[in-house]
């Protein structure tokens, strides 16, 4: 049985928040984690989790993280964003304790530009700092919005520290476009493996209004031989 993580950027309240019930029913992750999230789907994720910590905002800085089993949360303190850190035991899935940490990325072309490229590499270090003291022993997943193609700098810093779990399994798949109903343009939604874990598969998942797709994420323990 693989541990089920969902991963969606849900475009500032415009995700149709009955869709996203709808979702959850249907591919029944075990966490989810989001960004930009706005009350309406912030009641839905309530209503469907055992556990959560759900920052919903009017604007882009909205966070959550809903589960069906016991997490701990907590908020890291970063540049811009502060991504959510929530701790569980991944006994269930034959896995130690599991790490998964939220993350949102400032868009690098938000303007000023001088300021966001400084919060940006401000991020890359912090994001290098964390990945460089985590726990041997704990299995660490970091997903998110990075804001941050495979051929941005911040992707391959952190892509240096971590394994990128698509790419592992791969799945890797373009999860972003400028509008909704338009093509995917750029991967920048992503997951990142530390420790005792692997990923077996990514699939794409959509809700109409979001200008992202979901990324549902299954893991499991690594291979004996590995």
């Amino acid at each position: 049985m693989a541990l089920r993580i969902l991963t969606m950027n849900l475009y500032n309240g415009s995700a149709d928040p009955d869709e996203l019930e709808s979702v959850l029913n249907t591919v029944r992750p075990d966490v989810v984690a989001v960004q930009e999230l706005s009350k309406n789907s912030a009641r839905v994720l309530s209503d469907w989790s055992e556990s959560s910590l759900l920052d919903a905002r009017d604007d882009t800085m909205g966070m959550g993280m809903a589960s069906q089993i016991p997490v701990e949360t907590t908020r890291l303190e970063f540049p811009n964003r502060n991504p959510i850190l929530g701790r569980f035991d991944g006994a269930l899935w034959g896995l130690p304790t599991v790490e998964l940490i939220n993350a949102h990325m400032t868009n690098p072309i938000a303007t000023p530009l001088g300021h966001s490229r400084r919060i940006r590499l401000a991020e890359a270090a912090a994001l290098e700092n964390l990945l460089e003291n985590g726990d041997d022993d704990v299995a660490r997943v970091l997903v998110g919005d990075f804001n941050s193609s495979p051929a941005w700098p911040l992707y391959r810093r952190v892509a240096a520290k971590a394994i990128d779990g698509a790419v592992q399994a791969g799945t890797a798949r373009r999860t972003w476009g400028y509008y909704p109903n338009s093509p995917r343009m750029l991967r920048i939604d992503h997951v990142f493996l530390q420790g005792p874990i692997r990923c077996t598969g990514t699939q794409l998942v959509k809700i109409s209004g979001a200008d992202h797709r979901g990324l549902l994420i299954d893991l499991a323990p690594n291979a004996v031989d590995d």
